[in-house]
């Protein structure tokens, strides 16, 4: 069934065919009785069918956009769970700066540095050091009188000159790093930084739930810390065979995947590769 219609009698008509695509009609010029010249269309009856469904499809969402947006979605989730191990908690940082300004933030990053740059030519013998490793989530909630205690000594120490450098560790926002020492919370390492190794770290456990300011200044006035046997791991931060060879970070990372795997995708990955062998 074909339809003609005269385009200057049908003026809407000449703007549907926009809608369509070129291959649906045909255009047909005929003189007109006034020399105007006039469209002939011939339209199937499939052709005006079709102009629900192309406005229906129009309006249908784009299939990209939505796989995009579960993408971007995942893998924000993968993200949050990855740690930034260059940063730390500002808030914490502003309250050990407010509770003595002498006590450092330590990061992967500027460890290092600030325990060396405290050595100077004119040093007599070691620097001496204590840094606290502390945290909330890693210390299972537990080391609020720690950090409490911690902040009040350094009020005190801060205008002893013979007091030893402050510094402390948040294993929440540096899993790395305390994952690259194969340690944690709460505990107070002691460094002695010379100018060259080795460096003595002595390692005091706290214990959580007495400690106080007194326990930090016995520390500091009976020396009872060095009766404390030195370290000398393998995963010594300084002197160390894993730090020798640069493996502190590879290895921080990789327990720090194993922590949070769930002990369920190694069962299921062993009895694959157990099947693939067999």
């Amino acid at each position: 069934m074909q339809v003609k219609f005269n385009v200057r009698q049908n003026g809407i008509l000449r703007y549907l065919l926009v809608l369509l695509p070129s291959n649906l009609y045909t255009l047909q010029l005929t003189p007109s009785t006034d020399f105007s010249a006039a469209t002939a269309m011939r339209f199937s009856r499939t052709s005006i069918l079709a102009l629900p469904l192309l406005a229906a499809a129009a309006q249908q969402p784009n299939p990209l956009d939505q796989v995009k947006a579960t993408a971007q979605y995942y893998l924000g989730k993968v993200q949050s769970y990855i740690p930034h191990y260059n940063t730390f908690h500002a808030a914490e940082e502003a309250a050990a700066k407010f509770g003595g300004s002498n006590i450092d933030v330590l990061t992967i990053d500027n460890w290092q540095s600030v325990l060396k740059s405290s050595v100077k030519p004119a040093s007599k013998g070691p620097v001496e050091w204590w840094v606290l490793l502390t945290g909330n989530k890693t210390c299972h909630n537990m080391c609020g009188n720690v950090n409490k205690a911690y902040n009040e000594t350094a009020l005190l120490f801060k205008v002893d000159p013979t007091a030893p450098n402050l510094a402390y560790i948040n294993c929440d926002y540096q899993p790395i790093l305390c994952n690259s020492w194969a340690s944690g919370p709460a505990g107070l390492w002691i460094f002695e930084v010379g100018a060259t190794p080795p460096t003595p770290i002595h390692i005091v456990p706290l214990n959580t739930t007495t400690v106080s300011v007194k326990t930090f200044t016995d520390l500091k006035l009976s020396k009872s810390w060095k009766e404390i046997p030195a370290y000398e791991g393998y995963f010594h931060p300084f002197d160390g065979p894993i730090a020798q060879f640069g493996l502190g970070l590879l290895l921080g990372w990789v327990v720090w995947v194993f922590s949070i795997v769930p002990s369920w995708v190694f069962m299921i990955s062993i009895s694959f590769l157990s099947r693939t062998f067999l």
